[in-house]
Formats: C-alpha cells, sequence, structure tokens
C-alpha cells in the first residue's frame, strides 16, 4: 500500500544567478570593465510542503512569484539549490504551451514520441490517440504539422495527452488560459475526475475562479515564499485584499 504522500519538499530553496547586472557608477563600470558580475535571485525560498493524492492544488500568486519555478522543481527539471524534493509516483509535467513539441512532425508523430518520453509504451499511445484527439476536439487534424496548429490547439493536445497519459501526479501551468470557453470547463472536470480517482493535481493559474471553482487546496506564493495555505475559500480572498491597488 503505497504512502498518502505524493510530494513531499522540505526546505526547498532555488537560486538562479544572473550575469547581466549593471555598474552602479561610472568608477564601477570603468573597474569592473571586461567582467561579469554575477548576481544570485532567490526563486525559491524555504519551501516546505505535502501534496497529498486526491488533493487538486491550485497555486496562486503574481507574476514572478515562483509559481513555474516550483512546478519545475517538482517536475525534476531543476534541482533545488538547497533542500530536498521527493515525488512518489509518475509525474506528467505540462509546463511549456508547446508541450514538448516539434514544430516540423505532425500532430500523432508528436504525440507518439512525447507520449513514450512520459513512460507510456508505443503501442498504449498508438491506442489512445483516437481518444487523446477527441477530447482535444482535433480530429481531421491528426497528420498536420504542428507548425501549422494556432496556438490554442497546440495547448489542447498537449492537455489531452497530459490527461490521457495516467499520471499519478499531474503538473499544470498556466497553458488552459490559452484555450477557448467551453475547452476550460471540460479541461477543468477531467482535472476533477483525476482528483476524484486519486491523483495528485497541482494547477497553476491566475484564474482566481477556477482554484476557487474546483481546487480542494490553495498555496498562495510571493516571493518565492509561501504566504498562506489552506482552503480555496479563505486562500482566495486573502490573496485578493494583499494586492496592491
Amino acid at each position: 500500500m503505497r504512502s498518502n504522500c505524493a510530494v513531499r519538499l522540505r526546505d526547498v530553496w532555488k537560486v538562479f544567478r544572473s550575469y547581466h547586472a549593471q555598474p552602479r557608477t561610472l568608477k564601477e563600470a570603468v573597474l569592473t570593465f571586461g567582467r561579469w558580475r554575477p548576481v544570485e535571485v532567490a526563486a525559491l525560498r524555504g519551501i516546505s510542503l505535502d501534496i497529498h493524492f486526491g488533493e487538486l492544488v491550485g497555486i496562486i500568486g503574481r507574476n514572478g512569484s515562483g509559481k513555474t519555478t516550483l512546478l519545475a522543481t517538482i517536475a525534476g527539471i531543476y534541482e533545488p539549490t538547497k533542500g530536498s524534493v521527493e515525488t512518489f509516483g509518475r509525474v506528467v509535467a505540462l509546463l511549456g504551451v508547446t508541450g514538448g513539441f516539434h514544430p516540423e512532425l505532425t500532430a500523432e508523430e508528436n504525440l507518439l514520441f512525447v507520449g513514450t518520453v512520459l513512460g507510456l509504451p508505443l503501442r498504449e499511445v498508438r491506442r489512445r490517440l483516437p481518444d487523446i484527439f477527441a477530447f482535444a476536439e482535433l480530429d481531421g487534424f491528426e497528420g498536420a504539422p504542428i507548425r501549422t496548429y494556432s496556438l490554442g490547439m497546440t495547448v489542447r493536445l498537449g492537455l489531452a495527452l497530459g490527461i490521457h497519459a495516467d499520471p499519478d501526479i499531474l503538473l499544470v501551468d498556466e497553458q488552459l488560459q490559452s484555450t477557448d470557453a467551453p475547452f476550460q470547463q471540460k479541461a477543468l472536470s477531467a482535472l476533477q475526475a483525476l482528483h476524484r480517482q486519486g491523483k495528485a493535481v497541482v494547477l497553476v493559474t491566475h484564474e482566481l475562479t477556477w482554484v476557487e471553482q474546483i481546487a480542494t487546496r490553495a498555496i498562495w506564493l510571493d516571493k518565492g515564499s509561501i504566504i498562506m495555505d489552506g482552503n480555496p475559500v479563505q486562500v482566495v480572498p486573502s490573496y485578493l485584499q494583499g494586492m496592491p491597488v
């Protein structure tokens, strides 16, 4: 019997190093001419949290608050600078609007490639192709190169693949906002269905009504730190009250 914990983070820091700091004075410019001066930027600051199977977690916060960095660290795309990240199950991360698709390959070829990268056997991806295209509402576009797809079509295809890839832990960044309203509601219902099946779903979004509508838990990030973690009906109003006018 598996533990109920899907994701465990302990004192996680992620520090990026920038080499583009500008000199503050003429003297400093002369003295540092031809040199790189690294500046460290902490995107995550001591994050500790557990996410459990059966939870649908909405992560909210202003631009630059660390939301996408947190998802990428959970997904293993980034190594934490300090601290530990553990995941207990197969993670499917939908972090880029293009879904990792190659623009010159057809939609079907991309699904076969990305699906196997996500851990599905090739024959299983082939079996699921009709369901993926139907969910994405892209029947008839299977043989079209991804470069001919609109942004919304590409996002729908990526989300459909992620939802049909049998994830134990599904991480979804802000792509859903690039699709039309009917598809958004269908995708949100699919995310709810996954969490009812006992999966762990983590959604980053600026659509606060979605968090109130479907999330079982909300986490408010600001400047890389957790400000509030709890019931969405409490976290979302607190976040709105804390935003500058």
